[in-house]
């Protein structure tokens, strides 16, 4: 598990929910636009070799990270994210 100080790094919009990892809701103007991003976000894993759990709505896109061989957030979730910040532009 990564320390609380490491999770403090990401954006305000993160949240550490005990047995679910790190979520993040990312809201999107439209579900064209929230197509777009998931696209990125999944090119991101790719690049990391990771598999966050991304679900797309109408006017939404949320992420959630864990890692399931240890069940809890670690390093690569915390590298994700911080990915993911910089997408988003935080």
């Amino acid at each position: 598990m990564k320390s609380m100080e490491d999770i403090k790094d990401l954006h305000v919009e993160w949240s550490n929910i005990d047995g679910e990892g790190l979520v993040r809701v990312v809201p999107t103007d439209s579900f064209r636009s929230g197509v777009a991003l998931v696209a990125q976000l999944a090119e991101i894993a790719e690049q990391q070799n990771h598999d966050p759990e991304v679900r797309l709505t109408n006017s939404k896109v949320i992420i959630t990270l864990l890692s399931h061989d240890v069940s809890d957030v670690t390093e690569r979730d915390i590298a994700y994210a911080k990915a993911v910040d910089q997408l988003i532009g935080q």
